[in-house]
């Protein structure tokens, strides 16, 4: 059986080529080759440049420095019919080889919006494969950094779209054209990006108003926000409703102030957080993270303000009367009735005959009275306070997180 095998490799295989073979072939294909002048059958009809692209990784994405970078490769396919030949001269069956970009003709492809500096794609250290009917391919593998104008219209729940621009300059269309072999990006080896979900790719060709043709790779991808929920808006909302303790703090301790003032500025270090990541323009929109955040403080410092106006009631002195209208207040927020005394005794008031305004309490069987004083009034504003806030927070924190989930479905 062995034996058959060899007679039928002796009688039915071809020699392969040598290197000797394919150092003539290279030789021949570049003796008098003019890398300066562009294939074509004729200057009538443009070279047309096919091209796909595969995205291995999305590296960054920086809002503040609006720059995008992605790891791929480009890769471009043409005629070039002067690298042509024929197998049979060649060993019998060197059907392909390969040629350095520094001896053959390839478009001078660069970057229409780098983040850095300009740069041809291609570049002469690389190598292209040729075929035996002049067909050339090329593969530029590299780390794409590209300008992009974020819309942090929605931060943290939003979503951009990034697109690279590739041309050729001094060739109109009418000497070569660029056109995708594929409307989308080839992803089978892309790695996901912990930050970025990739929802969809494009590749196209545009004629720009100085009529040439751009090579366009779009890319749109949405931020993935569990990160963001969990280390940014729950804390912005559990520190919202840490404010408001302060009107349940006892004014006995003396940490009024020092309370509101902490929590004050622990919003105000979220902000300028939320700042630093976000790029200094106005345009398309201000986040709307930010005008919660401002929200967020004003209500900080309205809180700091009906502090010092509810202490001072908490300061002032017996002997001074209360207005009739505070008295009235007071029995309201307290859900309390008022009892008219006429005569009362020296140890309660100080002043026998004196008329007194008394609050018994409405809970069925209580015979509770109380005379109403500084404290309570100052007790009544931390009530309304307490009520008034709660209020505007849960408005300030529903609407936004509404806002959003609406703009996520």
């Amino acid at each position: 059986m062995r034996g058959l095998l060899v007679v039928l490799c002796y009688f039915c295989c071809v020699n392969g080529y040598t290197i000797q073979d394919q150092t003539q072939l290279h030789t021949n294909l570049t003796t008098g080759y003019d890398r300066r002048v562009r294939p074509g059958i004729d200057r009538t009809t443009p070279l047309q440049i096919d091209i796909k692209f595969y995205l291995t990784s999305l590296k960054e994405f920086s809002e503040g420095l609006s720059k995008i970078g992605i790891v791929g490769s480009l890769s471009l396919e043409w005629t070039d019919s002067r690298l042509a030949w024929n197998p049979t001269n060649y060993g019998g069956d060197l059907y392909d080889t390969t040629l350095f970009i520094s001896d053959i003709w390839v478009p001078f492809l660069v970057l229409m919006n780098p983040y850095d500096k300009f740069r041809k794609v291609l570049l002469d250290g690389m190598s292209c494969e040729v075929s035996s009917k002049g067909e050339v391919s090329c593969s530029s593998p590299d780390l794409y950094e590209a300008t992009c104008d974020a819309d942090v219209t929605y931060y943290p729940f939003d979503s951009q779209t990034c697109t690279l621009k590739f041309y050729v300059p001094a060739l109109n269309p009418s000497d070569i054209i660029l056109r995708p072999k594929s409307s989308t990006f080839d992803m089978l080896l892309y790695e996901e990006n912990g930050l970025w979900s990739i929802t969809s790719t494009r590749l196209y060709y545009h004629v720009n108003v100085y009529h040439f043709e751009e090579l366009q790779l779009e890319i749109n991808m949405k931020r993935r926000t569990a990160y963001y929920i969990a280390g940014l808006i729950l804390p912005i909302c559990f520190m919202n409703f840490l404010q408001i303790l302060v009107f349940a703090l006892p004014v006995e301790s003396g940490e009024r102030m020092g309370f509101s003032i902490t929590v004050l500025l622990a919003v105000a270090v979220f902000l300028t957080i939320i700042q630093d990541k976000l790029p200094e323009a106005s345009e398309p929109n201000v986040s709307y993270l930010t005008y919660k955040l401002l929200v967020d403080m004003l209500l900080g410092c309205a809180m700091m303000i009906a502090v010092v106006f509810g202490m001072n009631f908490y300061h002032k002195t017996d002997d001074k009367e209360i207005p009739a209208r505070l008295k009235s207040f007071t029995r309201g927020v307290m859900m309390c009735r008022k009892r008219k005394i006429s005569t009362v005794s020296i140890e309660k008031y100080g002043d026998t005959g004196k008329s007194a305004v008394e609050c018994v309490n409405d809970d069925a069987g209580s015979d509770v009275t109380w005379t109403v004083t500084w404290n309570d009034v100052g007790l009544a504003f931390d009530r309304l306070f307490l009520f008034f806030f709660l209020v505007l927070l849960v408005s300030n924190n529903l609407l936004y997180l509404v806002m959003m989930a609406v703009i996520g479905s």
